[in-house]
């Protein structure tokens, strides 16, 4: 991945890393620059972006943190839809969370740009209650 501050010239298709403003627009974190868009920053006079670009074999962070999701999936979990590269899951119905706690320590290890933040085992949860997070 390049992560750069990228004059616009360069910066079609990457992915912003901050809000950026025009007086017609927000661009919000994790938008993905268009010509369009290019064109509107380009005539509010914005030259440059913070942003990232994927290089082959690189994944967008909200498909990451999708599939880490997923992977934790149960039928007494709901997995929200990943944005800005977090991924929340939620209690399906009142009960005990429950979870393979070495699992979420080894996948917490294998970088330090991934957290998985969960409840502390067998805490009493509600249904809808927030149970987990993944981040990247």
């Amino acid at each position: 991945m390049i992560f750069a501050d990228l004059p616009l010239e360069q910066a079609e298709g990457a992915i912003l890393a901050h809000r950026v403003a025009t007086p017609d627009r927000v661009f919000k974190k994790g938008y993905r620059l268009s010509t369009e868009d290019i064109t509107a920053l380009r005539n509010a006079d914005i030259r440059h972006v913070l942003a990232a670009k994927l290089e082959p074999g690189d994944m967008h962070e909200d498909e990451a943190a999708a599939q880490i999701a997923n992977a934790l999936n149960s039928d007494t979990v709901d997995i929200a839809s990943a944005f800005t590269g977090r991924a929340n899951i939620y209690a399906g119905e009142n009960g005990l969370i429950t979870f393979d706690s070495a699992l979420i320590d080894r996948l917490n290890d294998i970088e330090e740009g991934l957290t998985i933040a969960t409840l502390a085992p067998f805490t009493k949860v509600n249904a809808r209650q927030l149970i987990a997070t993944i981040k990247i």
